[in-house]
Parts: structure tokens; sequence; C-alpha cells
């Protein structure tokens, strides 16, 4: 029985798909099992898939009629065997030492969920140059409570939030599923995990490699506004109402202050790129309008931004016409 099951969403994009397998086949720590998940149905993934499961008995590939990952994370879930979880994207790769590392920590603190920080790595750069061959042998940890672990959420960039770069204990999933249908799934459950977590130990050590691709947060090349991204907001604001309902007062107002800088992003940007999302846009503005009155009342909102909050619930146009012509003045200041 495998002590760790590595789930490997794949889709047919997975450019890097070779290195991010073998990252994982050459980890020190090797009583794993590696799932891999098909949910894209390119039949090149599939010559790969066949090569490395006929040459190691560890990995197993699953082919899913869902194209959707959130989907695919829970088919992955419910066919791991392993005590502890982690997850990798098929455009990523592992230092050789993560595992271990992840799983050190997980036995000796009984902790819940451990994470590492993680290197980012450009498309065009050479990968195997990049990666760090050199042992990892003395590095810093830091340990939180579940209800602690959550500020990590707004104090640090992605890390307490993604999926990957983590391992878990399973039995955390036991009453938390991947939304399916959504792009940002981990969004909606990332909060969940971290409060249910009776420890969380932050590896401080970049043993996970992001590959910064086209359509990835950190290329160069702009992402561009889509109605799927509308999604992550309802994640946001759902997030908020369990900070509530949990009454974690701290980290609700940190939440409440993040959806309304995204709400305002994808707003004022679907109306350049997306001109015909007025539909999504009432949506979105449905659930601000809920979090009015708890925006209004936030300490760390500054007066400055509840005067814009106030003027966008009476009319976005009136908003938009305040918002240009604070920033005329802040231009003219400049000049």
């Amino acid at each position: 029985m495998p002590k760790i099951s590595v789930i490997a969403p794949i889709y047919n994009d997975g450019l890097n798909l070779p290195l991010c397998i073998k990252s994982v086949l050459e980890q020190t720590f090797t009583n794993f099992e590696l799932i891999l998940v098909d949910y894209g149905h390119e039949d090149n993934n599939r010559i790969i898939y066949d090569k490395y499961s006929n040459l190691d008995s560890r990995i197993s590939v699953i082919h899913s009629e869902n194209r959707d990952i959130g989907a695919a994370r829970n088919i992955g879930i419910s066919h791991s065997s392993g005590e502890y979880i982690t997850f990798i994207e098929c455009d990523d790769f592992l230092h050789e030492q993560m595992l271990e590392v992840l799983y050190d920590q997980m036995v000796t603190t009984a902790a819940d969920i451990v994470l590492c920080n993680f290197h980012p790595i450009e498309e065009g750069e050479d990968k195997n140059e990049n990666r760090r061959k050199d042992p990892v042998q003395d590095y810093s940890v830091t340990t939180f409570s579940g209800a602690e672990a959550l500020n990590g959420l707004y104090d640090t960039d992605r890390l307490f939030s993604v999926p990957w770069s983590k391992m878990y204990r399973k039995t955390l999933f036991k009453s938390i599923q991947y939304p399916i249908g959504y792009v940002d799934d981990d969004e909606f459950v990332a909060h969940k995990l971290l409060y249910l977590a009776a420890e969380v130990v932050y590896v401080h050590e970049p043993l996970y490699y992001y590959v910064v691709c086209e359509g990835r947060k950190g290329s160069v090349t702009p992402i561009p506004m889509t109605i799927e991204k509308f999604d992550k907001l309802l994640a946001l604001y759902e997030r908020a109402i369990f900070f509530r309902e949990k009454k974690l007062k701290d980290v609700e107002e940190k939440s409440l202050l993040h959806f309304s800088e995204h709400f305002f992003w994808y707003y004022l940007q679907s109306q350049k790129e997306l001109p015909n999302a007025n539909d999504r846009r009432k949506e979105i503005k449905k659930l601000y309008n809920k979090l009015f009155f708890r925006l209004m009342n936030n300490p760390r909102v500054s007066i400055k931004k509840k005067i814009v909050y106030g003027a966008f619930r009476i009319s976005p146009s009136i908003h938009k016409l305040l918002i240009s012509r604070l920033e005329n003045k802040k231009l003219a200041e400049q000049l």
C-alpha cells in the first residue's frame, strides 16, 4: 500500500508532461503511486502514458469523459490508496526530494497539511538547468493552526490557495470535493481544507517548479478576460460568508477586501473586453450588493474606497465617472 498518492490531472496542452512524470518517478521517497487522470483525450499524451505505465508499475492512468479539472481531481482522490495526497499540474515538475521532505514533516509533526514554496520558471528557460540538483538538508519551517493558516490566503501570492506544492492527509477530503464546472475550482475549497486542518506546516524551501507559460498567471502574455473568470468571484463571496459563519472576524475582513478588489477589476475589465456579458455582470453585482454593508463596515477599507463603493452601488455609471476623475487627478499630480 503506497503512503502517498500523487495526482496529476492531464489535459491536451500538457507540453511538459514527460518532465512532469519523470520528476515524480525520480523522487528519493519511493513509496508512492502516480495517478494520471486524462481529461483531455489527446492521442499524443496517451503515447506518453503507455510508455511510462509500462516502465513503472506505480503509474495508473484513468480516462475521464468529463473534461473538467475539478472532476479530474475528485476522480484521482477517489481512486487513491495512499494515506497522503499531493497534486501536480502537468506543466510543472518537482525537486527530487519534495515528497521526502513533505512526508517527513507530516510524520514528525502529525500535520494535516504540509506545503512548500514554489519556484517559477519561464517557459523558454532550460528546465533541467533550472532544476536544483543539490540535496535539501537545512530548511526552516513555520507551524500554524488551521485557523492561523487562513491568513496565508492573503499574506502570500497564491501559496496557500493553490492545490499543488502541498501534501494533504487524505481524510480531509472525506467531506470536501472540488466543484465541477469552474476554472478556479481550488478557490472554492482552499479555505475549507485549511480550516479543517488541526496543524499546517510551511516549509520555506522551493521544492515545486511552476512553469510560467502562456495562459498561466505570471506569463508576460496577458491572460484575456473570459466569462469563466466571473466564477472566481462566486468562490471569494462564498469564502467571505464561510468566515462569517465560523466567526473568524480577522480573516473575514481580509476576505471582504479581497473580494472587492477582484470584483471591481473583473467588472471594469469585462466592460472593455466582454461588452456583451451584461447578464454575468448583473450576477456578480448581486453578490456585491449582498456584501455591501459588510464592506462598508470593514475597518480595513479606507474612506476613499467606501465612497467609491457607495457610488457603485447607486450607479455603476456614476462609479465609472468618479474613477475616471480620480485617475485624471492622479495623472495631473504626476505631471
